[in-house]
């Protein structure tokens, strides 16, 4: 989890989601195809900017970018293109795309490209409180669930300098060699935001995303697919029978589970940085800048720039503020390898 700065609370506003969601918050894939920008074509991805990065990764030796959406190249034989969207990623596609049936659409498109998922993660955001990490701290270290993991792990963050404030902390289940994997923590407290904000996040690999991928291409509601398989790896009990199989559920948790089981796929806006809008300018803007300077001499084209930059401030939103605020803080970069 890396840590966030406090954002004030207009920031608060803007970033904890209005209500319960569930997104997908990580997708991989591989295809045949050894041309990478043949993968981006196949992959409905040409109208993204992708550029030449610095090497490779994944055990490939070279790499496209588009922000948090790579893809990767230059690998051994039949190892073909591997593309990967982190969670940044994901944000930026659905910005791209602007629909609600973006991801069902990419998922057939990637089907019919025979293209072999390798990771699935699903993203489950409580905001109203029904999920509480107490509570489930106190149910797993008294034994009160019911699961296949056989041990838990919880990591806790505490700031070093500036206010000392809890940064929150995380629960994992689940072995790092699971296909599933499953972990818990407090995404306001991670964000340094006033509220409730907890997520919980199912890490599909290998088979598992295939499978994942195969439900939600027949139709099977995304709130559905991740209460199924929390129900199948983990669940918080009473110990009201000798066999854990037949204990009843806790309350609080299956008011959860019946909550999320409602729960449709959700989009959710990318936030912008200003870095990024830097970039924008300079790819769109740069020549036509160039040209106003080679016009206008060096000395009034200062005086175009100095009006321009005025007539700018004077345009600005809440929108800009809230760009400035969230580019300040101390992130850490998010990219899928």
């Amino acid at each position: 989890m890396p840590p966030f700065n406090n954002m004030g609370a207009e920031i608060t506003t803007a970033l904890i989601p209005e209500k319960n969601q569930v997104l997908i918050d990580w997708l991989s894939w591989t295809l045949k195809t050894k041309d990478p920008r043949e993968a981006i074509e196949l992959s409905g991805l040409s109208c993204m900017d992708f550029s030449e990065s610095s090497g490779g990764g994944m055990g490939y030796k070279s790499s496209l970018r588009s922000g948090n959406i790579v893809v990767f190249y230059d690998g051994n034989e039949n190892m073909g293109c591997h593309i990967s969207m982190s969670g940044k990623g994901c944000r930026a596609y659905e910005a791209m795309k602007d629909t609600a049936h973006c991801w069902y659409q990419l998922l057939v498109r990637l089907q019919n490209e025979n293209a072999n998922f390798t990771r699935l993660d699903l993203a489950i955001d409580n905001v109203d409180g029904g999920l509480c990490l107490d509570k489930l701290e106190t149910a797993i270290r008294e034994k009160h669930t019911r699961t296949k993991c056989r041990k838990s792990r919880k990591i806790e963050e505490l700031a070093l300098t500036g206010e000392e404030q809890n940064l929150g902390k995380t629960i994992y289940l689940g072995s790092p060699q699971s296909r599933l994997k499953i972990r818990f923590y407090d995404k306001a407290a991670e964000q340094q935001l006033n509220g409730h904000w907890v997520r919980c996040e199912l890490q599909c690999m290998s088979e598992r995303a295939q499978e994942a991928v195969k439900h939600l291409l027949n139709r099977v509601e995304v709130g559905t697919l991740a209460a199924s398989a929390l129900n199948n790896y983990f669940a918080v009990i009473n110990l009201d029978d000798s066999n854990k199989t037949r204990c009843s559920l806790q309350d609080w948790w299956a008011a959860w589970i019946l909550s999320t089981e409602k729960l449709k796929l959700s989009t959710m806006k990318a936030i912008k940085y200003v870095p990024e809008v830097m970039e924008h300018i300079k790819r769109q803007y740069s020549a036509s800048l160039a040209l106003c300077k080679r016009y206008l001499g060096v000395v009034r084209f200062h005086e175009y720039i100095h009006d321009l930059i005025n007539t700018g401030l004077e345009k600005q939103t809440k929108k800009h503020e809230m760009i400035l605020q969230c580019s300040k803080l101390e992130l850490t970069t998010d990219l899928p390898f």
